[in-house]
């Protein structure tokens, strides 16, 4: 059950049993310290608070009641240039990102060589 920390007095939405579970999933061996633990916990309690309340607000932008895997994926996408592949429409592909700085240096190495050229 997800729980949110705010309207609760303190409860976590992630519990220290799932990140050491996924610890485990990753290497048996290993154990995180107890500041790291918390750390760790704390960080994914703003991260996910951040992502429903903003991708709530989106829902409620498009004037729905109901928060859909779309808003979060618009929300992830737009502010952490995050993509779940699985939960696209059928052949959705994220476009790739061009980089302006590198179409302005283009750009400035064409007026160079031409400039050469005169």
């Amino acid at each position: 059950a997800v729980v949110s920390t705010q309207s609760t007095g303190g409860e976590r939405v992630l519990q220290k049993r799932h990140l050491q579970d996924v610890l485990r999933g990753i290497d048996p061996l290993s154990q995180l310290d107890e500041e790291v633990e918390e750390m760790l916990l704390k960080i994914g309690d703003d991260f996910l608070e951040d992502v429903i309340g903003s991708a709530a607000q989106i829902a409620a932008h498009r004037k729905s009641k109901q928060l859909e895997c779309k808003d979060v994926m618009l929300y992830l996408d737009r502010h952490y240039d995050l993509w779940v592949p699985g939960y696209a429409r059928e052949n959705e592909t994220k476009p790739p990102k061009k980089d302006l700085c590198f179409e302005q240096h283009k750009q400035r190495m064409e007026l160079v060589r031409k400039a050469q050229m005169q």
